[in-house]
Parts: C-alpha cells; sequence; structure tokens
C-alpha cells in the first residue's frame, strides 16, 4: 500500500496528466495526497474535476515545495511514501516495478525507477553511471550520482516512512536542491534500490520550474553541509572519496549549466574553486570553455549494421525504424548486407557497429576478422534468433552453447530482445553479466494505434499471421480450430513460406479458416479480427504480438521464451506443442473480457517505442 504525495503551486496546465498518469497505475492499492500549496491559478479546481475515491486535496498556504511535500509525509495513511510532482508523468507499471523492489531489497532506504527528461517532443533518457540490466542495490549513492545524472529524483522515488524518522524531513529553509539535500541523507546511511527501466518523464518544459529556470551561481546548501561533515570527520570512511567528488561533480555542473546560459563571470567563479580538480578531465573542459567559447553540438555518431539478408522480416522493420526515430538526430545508421561466412572482412571506421544475423561455428571466423580489424569499435550482437526453446532442438546443448560463448567473448555487448531470452542467456552462462543488456523489440506503431475497435459480432474472427515455417505453430493452430464451432469461429491465416502447401492442406476442408497470402496492409488485416494467435514453438520477442497489442486486439499465445511477457494483462497463454490445450482456449473466448484486454495492450504498446528508442540511446551513449 503506497501514499502518493504531490505538491502543486500553480500547475493548472499540466496537473491533470500527472493525476492521470497515477491513476491508471497497475498496482491498484494507493492513495494520492495532492497538497496544495497556495495556488493562484484553477490548478485546485482541476484536482477536484477529477473523480476518484483515492485522491485527498489537501489545503495550505503558500510556503514551498519542501512544506508541502513533509505535510504529505504527515497525512498519509501508509508506510511507503512516493512522490511524483505535478508536472511529471509515470509509466504504468512505475507502483508495481517500486513494489518488487520493496520485495526484493527491504533494508533500501529509498526505491526508484529511471527516469528520462521530457522536452516538447523529445526525450532523452538519464544516463546513470553502472546501470545494470536488472533491478539492483545502489550501495554508495555518491559514487554513482558524482559520475552522471542523479540515480534518483524526487518523482522517481519511494521512501519508507521510517526512514523519514532515521534523517528527517525535506528541508523547508533551501529555496532549491532540497531534493539533493534528501538523497544525501537517505545515501549516507542507506543503500538504494533501483529498477533499469525508465518509468518516469521529468518535463523540462513545464511551467515555474526552479532548478530549469533560476540558474544557481554558487554552491548550493547541499554540498556546503555535506563539505562541513566531511571536514568535522562525520563521513564515513569508505564513502569519503566519493563524498569528494560529488562535491566536486556539484560545483563543475553549476559551472557547465552557468557557461551554456552565457554567466561565464559565474563559471570562473565556480571553477577557481580547488575542489573541482577531483575531476580533473571535466575541470580542464569547462575551464577552456569558460575563456574560449560555448560548447557546440557535436557531430553524429556512426552505427552500422550488419544484416545478411534485407529481407529478414521483423528485423528489418525495427532497424528501418530507427531511421525514422529521434536517434537519427544523434546517429547515423548505415545498414550493410554481408554474407556472414565469408572471411573478408574490412574496417568500417564507426564507433560502433551492430550485428543481426544469427551466429554460428561458420560465422565465427567471420567474426573474429570483424573483431581483428574493428579493434576499438565496440561491436554488439543483437541476439534475434536463439532461445531457451530453441535449445531443445539442437542435437548438443555444450556445443551449442560453447559456440554462443565465443561469439559472444568477441563482442563487446549482448543484446536480448525479450526479458526471457534474456533470463535464458544469463542462466546459461554464455556472455558475461557485465556484457548483457536486455532492449525488448520494438518498431514504429502509429498505423497501428490509429486502428478503429470492431464491431462486436456472433461471430469471433480470429487472425494469425507470420513466416509459413514450423518455429510458428500455425499445424497446431489448423488442429485446434478444426474442432471450434464454425458458426462461432473463424481464422484469418495470413502469410507465405515453406510451409504453405501442408497448411493449405490441412486447412482445405475446414470452411471456418481462410487462407489470406502475404498481405502489405497489416493495420487493415488487424482491423478485422477480433483476437490475435501467436502459436510459435519457440519466439525470442514475436514482433505480431506487439503490432496486435498497438491495433487493439488481445492476444493468445505458446507459454515459451518471449511470448508470455507480452500477453500479461492483455491476452491467454497456453503450453507450446499443445494443440487440445489450445483448442480449449479458444472454446472459453466468449467469457473473455476480450475488449478490456485489448484496451490493456493497447496503451502498454503505445509507449513501447519510446522505451526502445529510450534504452538504444542509454546504451549508445553507455559504449561510446
Amino acid at each position: 500500500m503506497f501514499s502518493i504525495i504531490m505538491p502543486l503551486y500553480n500547475k493548472s496546465k499540466e496537473v491533470e496528466a500527472g493525476i492521470r498518469s497515477v491513476l491508471r497505475q497497475t498496482a491498484p492499492s494507493f492513495e494520492l495526497l495532492i497538497i496544495d500549496d497556495g495556488s493562484t491559478d484553477s490548478s485546485a479546481r482541476v484536482v477536484e474535476t477529477i473523480q476518484d475515491s483515492r485522491i485527498r486535496l489537501i489545503r495550505q498556504s503558500n510556503a514551498g515545495v519542501s512544506a508541502a511535500r513533509n505535510r504529505g509525509i504527515r497525512e498519509a495513511r501508509f508506510d511507503y511514501l512516493a512522490f511524483i510532482d505535478a508536472d511529471d508523468l509515470w509509466e504504468t507499471d512505475h507502483l508495481a516495478r517500486i513494489s518488487a523492489l520493496i520485495e526484493a531489497y527491504p533494508s533500501a532506504g529509498a526505491y526508484t525507477t529511471v527516469y528520462q527528461f521530457h522536452q516538447a517532443d523529445r526525450r532523452r533518457p538519464a544516463r546513470i553511471y553502472g546501470l545494470k540490466g536488472k533491478p539492483y542495490l545502489i550501495t554508495d549513492y555518491f559514487a554513482v550520482a558524482s559520475r552522471g545524472d542523479l540515480p534518483i529524483i524526487s518523482s522517481s522515488a519511494c521512501i519508507p516512512r521510517q526512514v523519514f524518522r532515521e534523517v528527517g524531513d525535506f528541508p523547508e529553509n533551501q529555496k532549491q536542491g532540497e531534493d539533493q539535500d534528501m538523497w544525501s541523507r537517505i545515501g549516507l546511511q542507506y543503500p538504494i534500490a533501483i529498477d533499469p527501466v525508465c518509468c518516469v518523464s521529468y518535463r523540462l518544459d513545464a511551467g515555474n520550474r526552479v532548478s530549469v529556470h533560476n540558474i544557481p551561481q554558487r554552491e548550493l546548501p547541499y554540498s556546503s553541509i555535506l563539505q562541513l561533515k566531511l571536514n568535522g570527520n562525520r563521513i564515513p570512511a569508505g564513502k569519503r572519496a566519493s563524498v569528494a567528488r560529488y562535491i566536486a561533480g556539484h560545483l563543475l555542473h553549476l559551472a557547465q549549466i552557468n557557461i551554456l546560459a552565457g554567466h561565464r563571470r559565474a563559471a570562473k567563479s565556480l571553477l577557481a574553486d580547488p575542489r573541482c580538480r577531483r575531476i580533473p578531465s571535466r575541470w580542464l573542459k569547462w575551464w577552456m570553455l569558460s575563456y574560449f567559447g560555448k560548447a557546440g553540438k557535436t557531430a553524429k555518431g556512426k552505427v552500422i549494421h550488419l544484416l545478411n539478408d534485407k529481407e529478414m522480416g521483423g528485423i528489418t522493420t525495427v532497424v528501418d525504424s530507427l531511421n525514422q526515430s529521434t536517434l537519427a538526430e544523434e546517429y547515423d545508421f548505415d545498414f550493410i548486407c554481408v554474407n556472414p561466412q565469408s572471411c573478408r572482412r574490412k574496417s568500417y571506421h564507426a564507433p560502433v557497429i551492430v550485428q543481426h544475423y544469427a551466429c554460428n561455428w561458420r560465422t565465427l571466423p567471420g567474426m573474429l576478422f570483424l573483431r581483428l580489424l574493428n579493434p576499438r569499435t565496440r561491436i554488439l550482437i543483437q541476439e534475434h534468433h536463439y532461445t531457451r526453446a530453441f535449445e531443445e532442438t539442437v542435437s548438443s546443448a555444450t556445443r551449442f552453447r560453447l559456440m554462443l560463448r565465443l561469439h559472444y567473448w568477441l563482442a563487446s555487448r549482448v543484446i536480448a530482445v525479450s526479458e526471457g531470452q534474456g533470463a535464458w542467456l544469463a542462466e546459461a552462462g554464455v556472455v558475461a553479466a557485465g556484457k548483457l543488456r536486455v532492449i525488448p523489440q520494438s518498431c514504429k506503431l502509429d498505423a497501428f494505434l490509429r486502428v478503429k475497435q470492431k464491431a462486436v459480432t456472433d461471430q469471433i474472427v480470429l487472425g494469425a499471421y507470420g513466416r509459413f515455417h514450423p518455429q510458428k505453430g500455425f499445424d497446431l493452430l489448423l488442429k485446434a480450430v478444426s474442432k471450434l464451432p464454425k458458426s462461432k469461429y473463424h481464422l484469418l491465416l495470413a502469410g507465405d513460406g515453406i510451409e504453405k502447401t501442408q497448411l493449405q492442406a490441412l486447412g482445405r476442408k475446414l470452411d471456418q479458416v481462410t487462407f489470406c497470402g502475404p498481405i502489405d496492409d497489416v493495420p487493415a488485416f488487424l482491423a478485422r479480427c477480433d483476437m490475435i494467435l501467436i502459436p510459435s514453438r519457440f519466439e525470442p520477442f514475436g514482433l505480431v504480438c506487439l503490432e496486435a497489442k498497438a491495433a487493439g486486439k488481445p492476444v493468445l499465445v505458446t507459454d515459451v521464451d518471449g511470448l508470455p511477457e507480452q500477453a500479461r494483462y492483455c491476452g491467454m497463454t497456453v503450453p507450446v506443442e499443445d494443440h487440445h490445450a489450445l483448442y480449449q482456449a479458444l472454446l472459453s473466448l466468449p467469457k473473455k473480457p476480450l475488449r478490456q484486454w485489448g484496451e490493456n495492450g493497447r496503451r502498454i504498446a503505445a509507449t513501447a517505442w519510446d522505451k526502445y528508442i529510450q534504452r538504444w540511446q542509454r546504451l549508445l551513449i553507455e559504449v561510446t
């Protein structure tokens, strides 16, 4: 159970969106305390128009954001206190992920998910030092905060009530840096649990942002307080060096933003402080810029994508979408077809190469030459092919894993395309933990999100599409559909491939099946369906599932590899290779909340592309 505290002061244009983002949380048990800190606009009236029993509006005279938060802490009914500013936004799973962190790390002093900076239609994920691919504990807050963006902000934080009893409330006598004061006090006594998934949007373009519009020109109080503690030997010995670096980072950050704002005199004064030289490279950079000019926009980085076939279906859909994303403003993406088995490789003179084709013993020499000819390049393997279920089809798992281990050893990072695939790679021990990253697949979904709801009829129209290949399990689907009553069910099966003849033979006598052939307009195909079926025997991710969700269609998938995580809240799973279980599940559909599942899926899919870009941006920043 959470008490969510939202301080509110003159945010009439933004507050409704912030409240709606809280009310859409998948974790249902919470109260939302909105502390109106003497707003002079219509903010409070906007809150009153939102009818929800979980909202409590509390009014007080204007006393500042810290006083508003402290009022919320006193009024809260529950022991876990989450915070969000009125102009920021949460993803639907923010509280659910916080809840999982609490269960995993009950002794942490604070819990957070990753956040992004949001301005107009541009987004940049926070650059958090040492961020891992799964939830973990930050044992030294200062070591992390001094090397990148803060790992926790006010709109991402959840703090147990008992921690406030230990470290005190938010400081009401500070106009800026009051949040950092709190995180510093917590960081001195507790570890901080973090989930690497981006669930919070910090809106830079919202009104009256103190930190954006009022640039401080001298050291803020929280830093001075830490320095006094350092001088008085009141910092634990193991954290003294990281706290000193944290203070230096604060001073250098102030110098940086003053330089960019044209306040050179203030920047020079800050850079004259000898504490800045604890980070010599940053100090030298901003010292030179303070005297010789402003930092200009850096040139685009180059990213080479290596494919062995431009007809690689979903893979090319995804990589082509990158050129239409905001990442294309920072990076030039070049797509090159190669023969993976050839040793005739070359130097690409690019900082990053992403390999998309399947690894095998015949491609290993080519991978070795690629590594030797590009010694300074970061080579990333995006694993589109292999999974736990696929491994069960190989003749020797030991030999298979050795092949993967050798390929992955030559790579700088290995990218799993789903949580399920990532878990298998980690358990199999074929890739070092520090190299593995999980970036669930996505692509531009605008056309799918525009698909209108289909009118309800007495007959349920099932849809399935993709390559006609044994992997996809369409033979199992036809066996299951053959038992369904013709008047109540109809299957639209679209696609082409090596199994076309066999599948048509299975479906020739089935009146409830229509073969649609290859389809060019997938959104139009989905618009005809009530539910989409993915009966695969193995599937690293399943782009079909994401497209169906974006179109507002519930999904039925097999319980294998990366599929079950996609059907969460928006469909059903059935055992793999079990056409009878598939039949039973289809028979139960009239009693299922298909429309609600479809709405849930569309809501989840609506943010998938943004999250995909954020994760790729974070990875590219990390490796370059």
